[in-house]
């Protein structure tokens, strides 16, 4: 049986200031969504609850996100100025797991079979520091068509691909590799952006489009001090 984990959920985004018209909400995690009106946040919360494989929750967030989710979930903690702040702040609690699960708040379609699913593969390739899910585009516009204007693609030798909004990471890598996690989580819609920090010889691969998922895991303990990545499809 796979043992459970805990989960440091991030609800500090603010929204675009179209949305926050629209909305009346500045926050991301409580703009109401869905037939039943819910925010966001309410969503994710109840999936991680479900989920087969989770335990603790923490969220960070403002006050009045904590006021919303503070009985359901194990703790709540004010989010910090940046998200590497927030993430910093958010996992004292866990620093000696040796994997946590990092989600955004804004992802009311993932549900807990979806997340038991990526947790359940992680396992299956032990040895790793960080997992993080990739989703092929064919699939993603198949299952959400609605939804694709909203997701920013990267075109790898294996297909296009977007990124999931959750990972499993050992929390030593955001201790030791603050400002890496900052430009990669800057950069996060940007591709190119993203290849450009990897170095000159991951740029020009990404361009000439004969970039790989294995050429990218080969390039994260470089990057982390050691620490190994893996692609989850």
């Amino acid at each position: 049986m796979l043992k459970k984990i805990n989960v440091l959920l991030l609800a500090g985004g603010k929204s675009k200031i179209s949305m926050r018209k629209f909305t009346g909400k500045e926050n991301k995690a409580l703009i109401e969504v869905g037939p039943h009106s819910k925010p966001m946040i309410l969503y994710i919360i109840e999936s991680l609850k479900k989920s087969k494989y989770t335990d603790k929750i923490i969220v960070a967030g403002s006050g009045e996100v904590q006021k919303l989710v503070k009985d359901m979930v194990y703790l709540t903690i004010f989010d910090g100025k940046t998200i590497p702040d927030t993430l910093k702040s958010g996992i004292l609690p866990l620093k000696k797991d040796p994997l946590i699960l990092i989600s955004t708040c804004d992802a009311p379609l993932i549900t807990e079979k979806h997340i038991d699913c990526f947790i359940k593969k992680c396992s299956e390739w032990p040895g790793f520091d960080i997992y993080y899910p990739i989703v092929d585009k064919e699939i993603y516009q198949r299952s959400y068509p609605s939804s694709d204007l909203r997701r920013v693609y990267a075109n790898l030798i294996e297909g296009n691909f977007t990124g999931g909004n959750i990972l499993l990471i050992n929390p030593r890598i955001i201790t030791d590799f603050a400002d890496t996690i900052n430009d990669f989580i800057y950069f996060r819609k940007h591709p190119l952006k993203i290849a450009r920090l990897l170095g000159a010889r991951i740029t020009t691969k990404y361009l000439r489009k004969y970039l790989s998922i294995q050429d990218l895991e080969k390039k994260v303990p470089e990057l982390l001090g050691g620490y190994k990545g893996k692609a989850i499809l």
